[in-house]
């Protein structure tokens, strides 16, 4: 019984694998569950018996994709020698990933509004916890003021991220790309919070 159990869980994963590579590279409303069943050589009717639905297997594949960069993300964070380092590193990575992700959650937005609701959520959440710790280690580490609003900086932060990586309700200089107009307006913001030692770094 247990090594049944064991089976299906690797199945469900190797298809939730596959599907989170297919929904990347070719957009979730272009992705069939008939495609899907096929790249896996496997029946449709057995996907729909696993997921239910292609929501269901959206919402974990795309969970999926955001966990990958969440554990990126701790890789990231932890290999700086000190928070502005870690900050930068972890700026220039969710830059270099900013078009995939915008793609992936404007289609789910357009076509999914439930999955790319619940995912938002899912990935706020985490977003937030992750951006308070490191405000929290750049004050011990005399980098950032100790009067900061950690709730608001990480509010602010979280809505020019949302703006310039997804929505693009923010009209920016021509010329400028929306990562060029992140990077430089998040510097500011880090430079707005840092101490004389912070603003030397």
């Amino acid at each position: 019984m247990m090594k049944q159990h064991s089976t299906d869980s690797s199945q469900r994963d190797r298809i939730v694998e596959q599907a989170m590579r297919m929904f990347v590279a070719q957009g979730v409303k272009g992705v069939r569950m008939d495609d899907i069943a096929q790249q896996l050589g496997m029946s449709k009717r057995t996907l729909y018996e696993m997921f239910g639905d292609k929501e269901e297997l959206l919402y974990l594949a795309v969970k999926r994709y955001m966990d990958i960069h969440f554990e990126e993300h701790d890789r990231i964070t932890q290999g700086g020698g000190n928070v502005l380092e870690s900050l930068f590193l972890l700026l220039n990575h969710v830059v270099d990933n900013t078009e995939e992700s915008a793609r992936l959650s404007t289609g789910m937005r357009r076509f999914y509004p439930a999955v790319h609701d619940r995912l938002l959520a899912d990935g706020e959440e985490r977003q937030h916890r992750c951006m308070a710790e490191m405000l929290r280690r750049g004050m011990d580490e005399k980098l950032f003021i100790g009067n900061i609003d950690i709730e608001l900086a990480v509010i602010t932060m979280h809505h020019l991220a949302t703006v310039l990586g997804g929505t693009r309700e923010m009209k920016i200089p021509d010329g400028m790309t929306a990562n060029e107009a992140m990077l430089q307006i998040i510097c500011t913001f880090f430079r707005g919070i840092a101490t004389v030692q912070g603003i030397a770094m």
